[in-house]
């Protein structure tokens, strides 16, 4: 029997941070600047929490057991079983109240469609996204990369009035938009000698990839705050939905 490898390079990774952590500002229309920083000292914990564990993580190729793995370093213990089904217990409350948050979004933009049938439709994609596993959610996030230069050229030439950023103190529940299970999944995923990562590696380099992955889509949020564009931008919308599939089917593939 062929044993499935599956892995995420350090390109997919930024990418996959990047929608994860923009899609989770989008969603709950974060407009002022402390939750953002709220949501990268999150992503600063859970990177050097994960930076921990690659020190121990060892080689692996099946994707079956990977995190369990991961969490242990190696070993099987009875409390890392247990943090691994609370972690992707808390990816699958997650996924679903993120596909709730994005089918809200959407009916918005389509309010002659049922609310039902948005739901659905979302929840198949994100499903279908998982069953081809974290590899090819990476190569579909890799997508972002051709929306990320027109938005940097949009804002810096063209002429935008700039707003406030608003209310430093609103939005504090952002803080929760990121937790350690997608983190920790994205970087066990990494652990990976498969022809789309050399053999020897730093793996060091990983959890930095994706703290910057972070730090790209809050920069980019504060720009689109900061120009005025909101939630009836054709460009910003599509920006966000992007990502929030990205982030949906990120966290339906977390499992031990």
């Amino acid at each position: 029997m062929e044993i499935k490898r599956s892995g995420i390079t350090f390109f997919q990774l930024f990418f996959l941070s990047f929608s994860y952590v923009f899609s989770g500002l989008f969603l709950v229309g974060v407009r002022s600047f402390l939750p953002m920083l709220l949501t990268l000292c999150a992503l600063i914990l859970f990177s050097a929490a994960g930076f921990f564990f690659l020190e121990y993580a060892p080689r692996v190729f099946a994707e079956k057991g990977r995190l369990l793995s991961f969490l242990s370093m190696g070993k099987t213990h009875f409390p890392t079983k247990i943090l691994a089904f609370f972690l992707v217990l808390t990816a699958a409350t997650e996924a679903l109240l993120s596909v709730i948050a994005f089918s809200v979004s959407a009916r918005k933009s389509a309010a002659f469609l049922p609310f039902w049938l948005i739901f659905s439709v979302i929840l198949a994609f994100a499903v279908f996204m998982a069953y081809h596993g974290i590899t090819a959610v990476g190569r579909f996030s890799e997508l972002m990369a051709f929306l990320v230069l027109p938005l940097i050229f949009r804002l810096v030439f063209w002429d935008l009035q700039p707003i406030l950023l608003g209310d430093f103190s609103e939005n504090i529940y952002a803080f929760f938009l990121v937790t350690p299970a997608p983190i920790f999944y994205l970087l066990s995923m990494t652990v990976s000698e498969s022809t789309a990562m050399p053999k020897t590696v730093d793996l060091r380099f990983f959890p930095i990839v994706c703290f910057f992955g972070g730090c790209a889509a809050v920069l980019c949020m504060i720009l689109f705050r900061l120009y005025g564009v909101g939630e009836t931008n054709i460009f910003f919308l599509f920006f966000g939905w992007m990502t929030s599939a990205v982030r949906v089917g990120t966290l339906f593939c977390v499992r031990i």
